[in-house]
């Protein structure tokens, strides 16, 4: 293997580790897949009615850098609103309700 070959691999390779890193809440999406998928499950939301998925992180209080939560802003092809999902740092769901004319039953909606 030639030296600028060498060189241009882990050229790409930085360039797309940086641009995997760049996005937060891509990253916070894949941590916490599996409990956003479960919630939608519980109230029969098909993954075919997912039009995407935000997550962010939210601060509490002085110590931000240990003390937060997720928020999962999922937006449905159904309706007009979001299905949210609130979590602990760790992913746990803690509350998750609807927004907009996404309606449910059993499920509070501001």
């Amino acid at each position: 293997m030639s030296l600028r070959a060498l060189f241009l691999g882990c050229l790409f390779s930085l360039a797309s580790a940086t641009a995997l890193l760049s996005s937060p809440q891509q990253a916070h999406a894949v941590r916490c897949e599996a409990q956003i998928n479960a919630a939608l499950e519980k109230m029969s939301v098909p993954q075919s009615d997912v039009k995407s998925v935000k997550v962010t992180r939210r601060s509490k209080g002085a110590k931000s850098a240990s003390n937060y939560t997720y928020d999962a802003w999922v937006r449905l092809n159904s309706c007009s609103g979001y299905f949210m999902v609130q979590m602990t740092r760790y992913c746990y769901v803690m509350d998750s309700y609807t927004s907009g004319d996404c309606d449910f039953s059993g499920m509070t909606n501001y």
